[in-house]
């Protein structure tokens, strides 16, 4: 069992948070302590506020107030609320919040069944409830809760891949916190080879990240920053430095990860190039049924359009393999400008070329030997070669992509005339 512990001042958004879920439908109330219950036996968000509140001396020196703490059982436990609502009373006694007001909801939005403790870190005199080494406490705590009920030792939950890494929710608070844990979930758990990549997998977490470049002194500073972002992409909270978050999700990590990838990501290249190939050779007359099809084949699809609705962007993710790749880097024809072609007229659909693309039984094998292959790999030698040298710089309108397909067309098309120099 994993346990999370995070310190705030907004007891409001903490509670608004976890009674949202039950108002979805997607977690319940399995106790409150010292707190007011209704003759009907409900509890609501503005009575548990008012109760708490008013335990808060007017002159409390402690500014983060609220403790707030998910624990974790693996996924693979089916525990009764009877025994949550045991390990919940056991595991706050033994932290030393025995005697003070909390509420415990039980989550269900994802299939790894959780419980969230709410509860305040000062008692009624304003004096603070005793938090030195909380974690390496909390830990010997869940340690001996899991010999006691017999549960699935939590050092198998970390194993775990980020599929389960819930989305970043400003309303949560502790924003910083849900940020690192994402990115370093993520800079663990997948390959990518630009900042374009890095930011689909992260969408899927409500997370953007963006590139900053100043200037100090006449020396240049190159930075990261991120961003949460709502279901659709839009920005919901302020820009956070990547500084501010701690070590391992700043520029230098992000770009040594980017550098190892490379090598990485070659011998999948063809997998996935293959699947993509597979599925556009059904004639997906929607992009809605694209991503389905892709779904089934284990691939996940990023589509990034412009005002005007054109294709600008794809990005094929597989999250077993933790994976990324722009459809450019599978080669010139998986390219986004294809793809838009494709879907402003499904009835000409260049994926059945066989003269481009082979035949749809080739195997891997006679692949690497054809002259398309030899083709795809040299685009793909120029995508790394523009990696190199300016990264690969997100975007959130998208008004700077034009110029770095303009500018790969240009490399492209210098590459080739060396090539027929050489040839000569």
């Amino acid at each position: 069992m994993i346990a999370k512990i995070s310190a705030t001042e907004n007891l409001g958004g903490t509670l608004g948070y976890n009674f949202k879920k039950v108002e979805k439908g997607e977690a319940s109330i399995l106790l409150a302590a010292e707190l007011y219950q209704s003759k009907d036996g409900r509890y609501t968000m503005e009575d548990v506020i008012a109760d708490m509140e008013a335990l808060i001396p007017k002159k409390c020196r402690t500014k983060k107030m609220v403790f707030h703490c998910s624990l974790n059982p693996h996924p693979d436990e089916k525990l009764s609320n009877e025994t949550l609502t045991q390990i919940a009373k056991e595991y706050m006694e033994t932290l030393g919040y025995g005697k003070q007001p909390y509420i415990v909801f039980k989550h269900n939005d994802i299939a790894r069944e959780h419980i969230h403790i709410v509860s305040l870190r000062v008692d009624s005199e304003g004096k603070k409830i005793n938090d030195k080494f909380e974690k390496r406490r909390s830990k010997k705590i869940t340690d001996a809760l899991e010999r006691k009920f017999g549960l699935i030792p939590g050092s198998k939950v970390s194993e775990r891949t980020t599929t389960e890494t819930p989305k970043v929710n400003v309303v949560q608070g502790n924003i910083k916190e849900q940020v690192a844990n994402t990115v370093r979930s993520a800079m663990k758990h997948y390959t990518f080879c630009s900042l374009g990549e890095l930011n689909a997998i992260l969408r899927k977490y409500n997370l953007a990240v963006e590139e900053v470049k100043t200037e100090y002194r006449g020396k240049r500073y190159d930075g990261l920053v991120y961003v949460p972002t709502d279901d659709k992409g839009n920005k919901v909270s302020t820009p956070i430095h990547a500084s501010n978050i701690g070590r391992g999700v700043g520029y230098a990590a992000v770009q040594n990860k980017m550098q190892k990838s490379k090598q990485m990501v070659k011998p999948l290249i063809p997998a996935i190039r293959r699947k993509v190939l597979d599925v556009m050779r059904t004639s997906p007359q929607m992009k809605e049924r694209l991503r389905q099809r892709l779904e089934e084949q284990g691939l996940r699809v990023i589509i990034r359009k412009n005002d005007n609705g054109r294709i600008y962007g794809i990005t094929f993710i597989d999250d077993e393999k933790g994976i990324a790749v722009n459809g450019s880097r599978l080669g010139k024809g998986y390219a986004a400008n294809k793809f838009n072609e494709y879907f402003s007229n499904p009835e000409n659909n260049p994926f059945l070329d066989e003269s481009l693309y082979g035949k749809i039984d080739t195997t891997l094998q006679k692949q690497m030997q054809t002259t398309q292959y030899d083709e795809q790999e040299s685009d793909n030698l120029v995508d790394e070669l523009i990696d190199d040298m300016v990264g690969d710089s997100f975007s959130s309108s998208g008004n700077d992509d034009w110029k770095e397909a303009a500018w790969q067309r240009k490399l492209r098309k210098q590459n080739k005339v060396n090539l027929k120099h050489r040839k000569r």
